[in-house]
């Protein structure tokens, strides 16, 4: 398939291979001028307007699994938590329920592991039948997993490894619980208040993370065949210029507009905020050459530029890649490290096509 294409290109080239012979006063006359195409180590694909977007990853919302009512908030919106940080206090029947449950539990156990011993002692000296240690046994260790399972139900209602111990060990109620924040970041979604009632459904508190940040701007399908997943690219946006990369391509187009979501990686160090949404330029690095947009034009459906010869100019069919405001961006060939027309070129094609007939 290559081979074809390549041969494609080579007929092409040879078909548009015209030369038009002017002379030198001729040329002077029409005041052609011309220049070497420039290399260029990257060209722009184009503006598009894209929004910061942060990862799920970089969220982290709180909640209760039980009705609660708020009894005091030591946070406010948008302030900057660390991990471990209280930001409320709550209450409620389900929590205390299961304190008096796990209460419970803590105290047959203790009940059954001074009974258990006591038996044990007894059984080694053949006092009572070695039946009666072996029930005892059994019975402590299914005391031991009804403790587990309370420590393990406290934790999933949000108390600390602290709490628990504290609770087990005096045995006694506390009215309210703690919220502690799970992350380090900054408090972006803030639902409490004094005296609230709080339902499961309810995301009390969403934290954002530190970590990079999304770019996703929706690109017209056509122009992003040039794109590739990992593909290092520059962006620049609001004011920053910073080189990333293309994190992901949607794999479908969107039937409406024709367009594809890109998704880019945003540095930390770009200090750009999530929401924002601004125009974008999106610059791709490939060895191009950059020529005036005075040097092409268009030859039916092929865009061309006249390279200079001793006789005169040839024709030469080019791809454009790209263009910015005052020139076109070009796919490199042999042919086109010679000295090219820069103005005047219509008189050139019209030249063309007169030797043509």
């Amino acid at each position: 398939m290559k081979k074809y294409i390549l041969l494609l290109i080579l007929l092409t080239a040879i078909t548009y291979a015209k030369e038009v012979k002017i002379t030198l006063e001729q040329e002077k006359n029409w005041e052609i001028n011309v220049e070497k195409p420039q290399l260029s180590k990257s060209y722009p694909l184009g503006d598009f307007i894209a929004q910061v977007v942060t990862p799920p990853t970089l969220l982290h919302t709180i909640s209760l699994p039980f009705e609660a009512n708020v009894k005091k908030v030591n946070v406010a919106k948008y302030q900057k938590v660390k991990k471990g940080e209280v930001l409320a206090e709550v209450t409620g029947t389900k929590w205390i329920e299961i304190q008096q449950k796990a209460i419970s539990d803590a105290i047959e156990f203790r009940h059954h592991h001074h009974l258990t011993e006591r038996k044990n002692m007894l059984c080694k000296e053949d006092i009572i039948p070695q039946k009666e240690c072996v029930a005892a046994n059994a019975e402590l260790e299914t005391d031991k997993i009804k403790v587990a399972a309370s420590k393990a139900l406290l934790k999933s209602y949000g108390a600390s490894e602290k709490m628990i111990e504290r609770l087990f060990k005096e045995l006694k109620i506390l009215s309210t619980i703690k919220i502690t924040s799970s992350v380090n970041g900054n408090i972006i979604e803030f639902n409490v208040r004094p005296g609230k009632s709080t339902t499961p459904d309810d995301a009390l508190f969403v934290i954002k993370q530190q970590g990079a940040l999304w770019l996703e701007a929706n690109i017209e399908a056509e122009r992003t065949i040039k794109l590739k997943e990992g593909e290092k690219v520059r962006v620049s946006m609001a004011g920053h210029t910073f080189d990333t990369e293309v994190l992901q391509l949607s794999p479908v187009i969107n039937s409406e507009n024709q367009t594809r979501q890109v998704r880019f990686l945003l540095p930390l160090d770009a200090q750009i905020s999530s929401g924002l949404i601004a125009s974008a330029k999106l610059t791709l690095f490939a060895d191009v050459l950059k020529v005036k947009k005075t040097s092409v034009i268009k030859e039916g459906n092929t865009q061309i530029v006249f390279i200079k010869t001793k006789e005169g100019f040839v024709a030469t069919p080019v791809e454009v890649l790209a263009e910015g405001d005052k020139h076109y961006y070009i796919k490199p060939s042999p042919r086109l490290k010679y000295d090219i027309a820069v103005n005047s070129i219509a008189i050139l094609k019209n030249l063309l096509g007169a030797d043509n007939e």
